[in-house]
């Protein structure tokens, strides 16, 4: 991570807008809920090496059943030695910085500045560490969990550390089960607009394909085509789509043009309920950008 000319810790970036006219900036401490009047949720910044995402993934979605909102670094992008900006922004707006510490993540560069980013930003962090692999002296004082420790350990210290009890998924009332009442993503075209400051909406033709790669029947599949509106920029959108009947949840992967520039990213969204023509959504690992979403099933004229 580069340091100025007086060998300090780069400042926390200020506020700014990204070529779309989105404000992005540091929030350390930020609590988000789920909408208007809705309970605040605290965030974890998951951070781990590639070859430990399966414990990762495990640990994700119990976290998030249990009413925690989770941040995971996907892109893997460190140009230029820097963490991408989401994952900046992330790492401002979490409450805390859990650790999957390895021989891997030792040796992973994301990690370890995730981490350095971690402490200039004065998180509290929570090692959960998967084998004897010491760990190297950073800028604050860790929580460290003994060795040997399982997904419902970590998860117990969470909520400590957070001060906040896990929901009682047994009651339907954590996210990632079934509160959608039955509502589904089918194939067809569906209308996607969402809560940001300066407008976005999809225009998407959902289409089943045998090639989705989905991984049994309780989940469906395909490629899209369509329209993304953002920020007054309009793009042509391709990619491919996944829904999760049990878990209700729609997993989006979009390459936008917009102008020469293709944009590639990756939206998870959790149903929260509707009818069969409308239905909410919430990013899943949005800590530092929580936003919400209507999708609108347009009938065949």
């Amino acid at each position: 991570m580069p340091r100025d000319e007086h060998g300090d810790e780069p400042d926390k970036p200020d506020n700014e807008r990204d070529e779309y006219g989105e404000e992005h900036g540091m929030a350390p401490g930020l609590t988000h809920g789920d909408g208007p009047g809705g309970p605040a949720r605290r965030g974890v910044f998951l951070a781990h090496a590639p070859a430990d995402a399966e414990r990762a993934a495990a640990l994700d979605a119990r976290l998030r059943a249990g009413g925690v909102r989770t941040a995971v670094d996907e892109s893997r992008d460190l140009s230029d030695g820097l963490p991408a900006e989401p994952v900046l922004q992330e790492l401002g707006a979490c409450d805390l910085f859990l650790l999957l510490w390895s021989r891997d993540a030792a040796d992973d560069p994301h990690v370890r500045e995730q981490r350095r980013y971690a402490d200039s930003f004065d998180k509290p962090c929570l090692v959960w560490p998967l084998d004897g692999t010491a760990l190297p002296p950073g800028q604050r004082p860790v929580e460290r969990l003994p060795p040997g420790g399982d997904a419902s350990e970590v998860d117990a210290e969470v909520h400590r550390l957070l001060g906040t009890r896990p929901t009682d998924v047994g009651a339907g009332e954590g996210p990632g089960w079934d509160r959608t009442g039955g509502a589904a993503v089918e194939p067809g075209r569906w209308a996607i607009e969402s809560d940001a400051q300066y407008g976005e909406s999809l225009e998407l033709d959902l289409a089943a394909s045998a090639d989705a790669g989905v991984p049994d029947d309780s989940v469906e599949g395909g490629h899209l085509t369509g329209t993304h509106l953002r920020a007054g920029l309009r793009g042509k959108v391709t990619g491919r789509w996944w829904f999760a009947r049990t878990e209700g949840r729609l997993d989006l992967e979009l390459a936008t043009a917009f102008g020469l520039r293709p944009v590639c990213e990756l939206r998870h969204l959790q149903l929260l309920g509707g009818d069969d023509r409308s239905l909410t959504a919430e990013d899943l690992h949005g800590i530092a950008d929580p936003r919400h979403y209507r999708l609108t099933r347009e009938r065949p004229s």
